[in-house]
């Protein structure tokens, strides 16, 4: 076997780009060959460490697509895609992944693109660039990106950290969300704390937020997205509301308190401060203070 290809493929047996089955296999095939071409010899590696065959493969670094009922362990490529029922038994590195069928990531997802259309579910941690999300995706472990859109049925279990993020499908948060923009329409749920910088919110159904902190905060009764386009309109539930300006319709709050503070219609609100209040006629405020 050729010294510079058989370099060529310890080096990947080193790096974790191969099993030491896979090696063995291609070394002991091109050993026995009495002449071959190099490039010949190249391109057939390579074809041979894109194949997945159960979990003969730990690492692979070029495009990797699944069909059917597959499982790979540890997969580190530049472009990754699903359309039937796939494991990843570890982490998976892509620069792109596009999951079409059912996905489970049994560790961390590093990916600087991320497409869903149909159901991914990752139990490790997640760092992304953006996250298109218009299938049915569930993230246990904490989740930091660039922006995320989410259209479908969405859950995350741990805290969430990004620039920009919206939702309009069926969205719940069990942990707390930092964003720098958060818009949110159709039906969502934040169990702890929603913080950002601008935050617009747009119920289209029974929405709720355990508390709010934010620079500019505005709820209004707004109508479904995504699926839930057909609800006309929904309402809000929350424990806390701060910011500097705040303005609220058809939202149910125990505290709000701001600089400026105007309750819109529909609210029903415990206790109100700010610098300056103005409360809609329809709305219900048992208590105000003036800071």
């Amino acid at each position: 076997m050729d010294e510079e290809m058989l370099k060529k493929l310890e080096e990947r047996l080193a790096n974790g780009e191969i099993s030491e089955d896979t090696y063995l296999k291609i070394k002991s095939r091109y050993e026995a060959k009495e002449s071959f071409k190099e490039e010949e010899l190249e391109d057939d590696m390579e074809d041979d460490m894109d194949e997945i065959e159960g979990e003969a493969v730990e690492t692979v670094t070029k495009n990797v697509r699944l069909t059917g009922a597959r499982k790979i362990k540890e997969c580190n490529c530049e472009y990754f895609s699903s359309s039937g029922a796939s494991k990843v038994e570890g982490n998976l590195r892509a620069r792109e992944a596009k999951i079409s069928g059912s996905t489970k990531i049994e560790g961390d997802l590093v990916v600087k693109k991320l497409n869903t259309g149909g159901s991914i579910k990752v139990e490790g941690k997640t760092e992304a660039g953006y996250m298109d999300l218009s299938g049915a995706s569930k993230f246990e472990g904490a989740v930091k990106a660039d922006r995320i859109e989410s259209s479908g049925a969405t859950k995350f279990e741990s805290d969430i950290v990004v620039d920009e993020m919206e939702t309009s499908g069926a969205f719940k948060a069990v942990q707390n969300i930092l964003a720098r923009t958060f818009k949110g329409s159709g039906a969502f749920a934040v169990e702890g704390t929603l913080t950002g910088s601008e935050i617009i919110l747009k119920p289209g159904a029974d929405c709720r937020v355990g508390h709010i902190k934010g620079g500019d905060v505005l709820v209004e009764a707004g109508g479904g997205g995504g699926f839930l386009s057909f609800v006309k309109k929904g309402k809000l539930t929350a424990k806390s509301i701060k910011g500097d300006n705040i303005y609220l319709e058809a939202t149910t709050v125990d505290l709000v308190e701001g600089n400026v503070v105007k309750i819109g219609p529909g609210c029903k609100v415990g206790t109100v401060r700010g610098k300056d209040i103005k409360v809609h006629e329809s709305a219900s405020v048992k208590n105000r203070e003036q800071l």
